[in-house]
C-alpha cells in the first residue's frame, strides 16, 4: 500500500429498516425470522466481517446441540442455568429461550441437519416424534460438520444474497442526531476493496459474538493463536454497544472452560456420552475429594449437577498443591463401555471418540496424532483454558435487555420490546444478551428469532420516523482510516518497518492487552487471582493502552481490521475490570478469585451488576439491580 494507490475511500451509504451485524447462529435466526415476519414490507439488510457460511462460534462445526429441552421443562432449564451461574441470572430471558429452543431445532433438521436418533424412532423426525440420542439431560448428538452452513443457507435464502454485506467490518454504531438515545446508524469498512460502509437503519441487532483473545491465551510457539472460542470474536458485541451509552449488565463473569490440554478440544462427550471421569495425577475424583471445600459456596454445591466454576475449583486446588496433572480417564471410559459390545460396536465407538473432535476442533485430533495418544490406551491431559467473555455458553456477561412481558418480570425488566437493549432501536441476542446462559448454538439462533420478531414490531410501529446520523461521516471515515495514514506517514523512518516508535502494530498492541488482563485481571498466571489493588493498577495500564490506541498502524486492510478488533476488545476488557472491581466478594470460584474478598456474599451481592458509558462524556458508571427469582429454586 503506498500513498500514490491510497486515498480517500468510495463511501457506499446504505438505506434499510432492519441491520443485523454479524453473520453467527444468532444472526442467521434473526434473518430467517424477520423476514418471515416482515414480508417484503420491510428492507432486512445483513453485514458480516467473514462469510456466513462459516461465520461465529459454530464454523469449525459441533458434535452436539447443548440446548434441547424435550421432555424437560422451561421451569427445569431455569434452574439448570441458575444454578451453574451461582444463583444469579434473568429467570424471564432463560425462560423465554426454553419455551421457543425446540422448534428451531426441528427448523435445523427440517433444513438438513442430520440428529441421531435412538434405535426405535430411527429415520423419523423430531417434530413427528423421533427420539433423539441424549449424551445429556439437556444436549443432543449430531453429525454437525456441516451445521453452519445448514442453517446459513436457510437465512441467505430468506433474505436474499443482494441484502448480505459479507467481508464488511463494523467499528461504530451510531445515535440518532434528531432524537437522545436512539440509535440511526452503523460505519464500518471493507477488508477486501477500499471502500466505507455507511449504513442507516430503523433498528440495528448487534450480534458479533463474545470476546476471545482478550487474555493472554495458554497456547504459545508452535500453538500461537490456538483458543477455545473463535479467535475472531473480539468483543465488538459489548464494544459497539458500550460506547453509543447502551447498559451492561454482569460483565464480571467470565468462563473458563476446561479442555483437553494445548488442543482445546472440547470434553463434553467424553464426561456424558462416553461417561469418562476426570482426576488428579493419583486417579482421585477431585471433586469427591474436594466436596467438603465445596461447601463454602452453598448453597449452589448442592445443585444437580455441581456448577462449572466449583468443578474448576476443585481441580485448581489440585493443581496448586502439586497432584497434576489432570487427566481424562479415556482408557477406562472406552473398556467399560466395550465390555457390552461386539467388535464392530467398538470400532465404531472408537470412529466416534475421534470424530468428536473432528466435527468441531480439528486441532486436537492433530495434537491426539501427533503425540501418539489413542484414546482407548492413553489418558490425556485437560486444563483449565484462559479466561473467554461471552453470554451464549457457560457465561453469562453482556447487555441489559428488555424481556417478555408475560410472564411475570419486575417492570424495569421489560420497557417494550423484547430483547431491546437501553438505547431505543438497538437489539441483541446471543453472546451479547447477559444476564443468561446457556443458549449455545440452538439457543443463540432462538434469541435471534426473538429479537426479529420484536424489530420488525419495532419498525412497524415506527413508521414515520426517519432516522439522521449524528456525527460527521467525513470525520469518521478520517478517524477509520487513521491507522493506515499513521503507517504511510511515519513507514520511513525507520529501516525496519514493523520497529518504529511512531506506531504500535496491532499484534503488539493485543499482546500488551493480554499481558495486562493476564497479570492484573486474574488470568492463568496468577492461578485466577486478583484484588483491589492489582485492579487499580491494571486499570491505569489499560487507560494508557488507550492514549496507544491513537497511534495503532495498518499496512493493509487486514491490519486495519485487526486494529479495530483489538480496540473493541480493549473496550471490552475495560467493562469486565470495572465489574470485577466493583463486585467484591468471590461469586465465581474457578473461574476468578477477588482475594481480598475471598468468600461467596449472597447477602450484598446476590444482585446484578450493571454499568454505563456516557457516550459524550466516556464516564463509567456502575450500579447494583435486585436479583429476583420468577422461578422457584430448589438446590439439593
Amino acid at each position: 500500500m503506498s500513498e500514490g494507490t491510497f486515498g480517500d475511500p468510495e463511501v457506499i451509504e446504505i438505506e434499510t429498516d432492519i441491520l443485523i451485524i454479524g453473520g453467527g447462529m444468532a444472526a442467521c435466526g434473526a434473518a430467517y425470522e424477520a423476514k418471515r415476519w416482515a414480508g417484503d414490507d420491510v428492507k432486512i439488510t445483513l453485514v458480516d466481517k467473514a462469510a456466513m457460511d462459516r461465520s461465529g462460534a459454530v464454523a469449525q462445526g459441533l458434535s452436539a446441540i447443548n440446548t434441547y429441552l424435550g421432555e424437560n421443562s422451561p421451569e427445569d432449564y431455569c434452574r439448570m442455568v441458575s444454578a451453574d451461574l451461582m444463583g444469579i441470572t434473568r429467570d424471564d430471558l432463560v425462560y423465554d429461550v426454553g419455551r421457543h429452543v425446540d422448534g428451531t431445532v426441528e427448523l435445523f433438521e427440517e433444513w438438513g441437519l442430520p440428529i441421531w436418533k435412538d434405535k426405535e424412532t430411527e429415520g423419523v423426525a423430531l417434530k413427528d416424534g423421533g427420539k433423539p440420542v441424549r449424551s445429556g439431560r439437556w444436549q443432543i448428538m449430531i453429525n454437525g460438520e456441516s451445521y453452519k452452513t445448514i442453517v446459513a443457507e436457510a437465512a441467505k435464502k430468506a433474505l436474499g444474497i443482494e441484502n448480505i454485506y459479507e467481508r464488511v467490518f463494523i467499528v461504530k454504531l451510531l445515535l440518532d442526531a434528531n432524537e437522545e438515545n436512539r440509535i440511526a446508524g452503523a460505519v464500518g469498512f471493507s477488508v477486501r476493496e477500499h471502500k466505507l460502509y455507511v449504513f442507516k437503519a430503523q433498528t440495528i441487532l448487534d450480534v458479533c459474538g463474545g470476546a476471545v483473545n482478550v487474555f493472554r491465551p495458554r497456547s504459545t510457539g508452535e500453538g500461537m493463536g490456538r483458543t477455545w472460542y473463535p479467535v475472531w470474536n473480539s468483543g465488538s458485541t459489548y464494544a459497539l454497544a458500550a460506547e453509543v451509552g447502551a447498559e451492561l449488565t454482569m460483565m464480571e463473569n467470565r468462563f473458563v472452560p476446561t479442555r483437553f490440554k494445548d488442543g482445546y478440544g472440547p470434553v463434553g462427550a467424553w464426561f456424558l456420552l462416553f461417561k469418562s471421569k476426570a482426576t488428579n495425577g493419583f486417579g482421585e475424583d477431585y471433586v469427591e475429594k474436594n466436596a467438603d471445600m465445596l461447601k463454602d459456596f452453598a448453597p449452589y454445591d448442592t445443585a444437580a449437577v455441581v456448577p462449572t466454576c466449583l468443578r474448576n475449583h476443585a481441580m485448581l486446588k489440585e493443581m496448586r498443591e502439586g497432584r497434576g496433572p489432570i487427566l481424562m480417564d479415556t482408557p477406562t471410559a472406552m473398556k467399560n463401555l466395550s465390555e457390552t459390545m461386539t467388535p464392530q460396536e467398538v470400532k465404531h465407538l472408537e470412529a466416534e471418540a475421534w470424530e468428536d473432535f473432528l466435527d468441531m476442533c480439528i486441532g486436537q485430533a492433530g495434537v491426539w496424532a501427533g503425540m501418539n495418544i489413542r484414546p482407548e490406551e492413553t489418558p490425556s491431559e485437560l486444563m483449565p483454558t484462559e479466561p473467554y467473555l461471552l453470554g451464549s455458553h457457560s457465561g453469562c456477561c453482556g447487555i441489559w435487555v428488555s424481556g417478555p412481558d408475560d410472564v411475570g418480570a419486575p417492570d424495569d425488566w421489560n420497557w417494550g420490546y423484547n430483547r431491546m437493549t437501553t438505547v431505543k432501536g438497538l437489539f441483541t441476542a446471543g453472546d451479547g444478551v447477559g444476564a443468561s446462559g446457556h443458549k449455545f448454538s440452538s439457543g443463540s439462533h432462538t434469541e435471534g428469532r426473538i429479537a426479529a420478531k420484536n424489530m420488525v414490531r419495532f419498525v412497524q410501529d415506527n413508521q414515520g420516523h426517519n432516522p439522521a446520523l449524528k456525527g460527521d461521516i467525513s470525520e469518521i471515515t478520517e478517524e477509520i482510516y487513521k491507522p493506515v495514514r499513521t503507517y504511510l506517514e511515519h513507514k520511513d523512518k525507520t529501516t525496519e518497518e514493523d520497529v518504529n516508535p511512531f506506531y504500535i502494530l496491532p499484534r503488539m498492541f493485543q499482546m500488551r492487552l493480554q499481558k495486562i488482563m493476564d497479570e492484573y485481571v486474574a488470568g492463568v498466571s496468577t492461578y485466577y487471582n486478583t484484588n483491589e489493588k492489582l485492579l487499580t493498577m491494571g486499570l491505569d495500564l489499560l487507560e494508557m493502552l488507550k492514549e496507544d490506541s491513537e497511534h495503532l498502524r495498518a499496512k493493509d486492510l487486514h491490519e486495519l481490521l485487526r486494529a479495530w478488533e483489538n480496540y473493541h476488545r480493549l473496550r471490552t476488557a475495560e467493562a469486565h475490570l470495572r465489574h470485577i472491581l466493583y463486585r467484591e466478594e468471590t461469586r465465581y470460584p474457578g473461574f476468578f478469585y477477588r482475594a481480598d474478598f475471598p468468600d461467596l456474599d449472597d447477602e450484598n451481592w446476590k444482585v446484578f451488576v450493571n454499568s454505563r458509558v456516557d457516550p459524550e462524556t466516556g464516564e463509567w458508571t456502575l450500579r447494583k439491580i435486585p436479583h429476583v427469582d420468577l422461578v422457584e429454586k430448589h438446590y439439593g
